[in-house]
């Protein structure tokens, strides 16, 4: 008897009530994927300015290690977006030079006869990255000081200054 009367009073849910669980439901599901949305492109963007960064560093290490293995300016004085570098024999070139047009810096690497002029072709030829938005080399002095501009993902620009000593001095 007491089974009988619970199936009676039992009242299933109401239109309202499986529409009002179906609407914070969507509500839940879309703050969630908006949130996991955000995540990824924020992941996206930091992971690419990293990138940046990364390249950045990799091009300053560059011309540094060239200059620490022996290399020196062609010229004692002077301030470009190019620069040339002359081996201590003197029988190899190294030129750093910067496209405004493309936004890349160009290592070439030109071996030299007895003379000191360059051979016909150059021996390798590299492009480094494509987000370099200025390039700066002051060469005075002995000392290369070497600003170079980014252009990160978000439009902004990072600045790194370098001074590298070489073994050239000017009296």
């Amino acid at each position: 008897m007491m089974m009988r009367k619970w199936l009676q009073n039992e009242k299933g849910l109401t239109l309202v009530e499986v529409t009002g669980v179906l609407v914070l439901t969507a509500i839940i599901l879309g703050f969630l994927i908006y949130l996991l949305s955000y995540s990824n492109t924020s992941l996206q963007q930091v992971s690419s300015r990293e990138k940046t960064l990364q390249q950045s560093r990799d091009i300053v290490t560059q011309i540094v290690k060239t200059v620490r293995n022996g290399y020196a300016p062609a010229t004692l004085v002077s301030s470009s977006s190019s620069l040339r570098l002359l081996s201590a024999e003197n029988d190899e070139a190294v030129d750093y030079r910067y496209n405004s047009t493309d936004k890349s810096l160009t290592v070439t690497y030109t071996p030299r006869d007895a003379n000191g002029n360059d051979a016909a072709s150059p021996s390798s030829k590299y492009t480094f990255s494509d987000k370099i938005e200025d390039i700066l080399f002051d060469v005075k002095d002995g000392r290369i000081e070497i600003t170079l501009t980014m252009l990160l993902p978000n439009h902004t620009s990072k600045k790194t200054t370098t001074v590298v000593y070489t073994t050239q001095r000017h009296s």
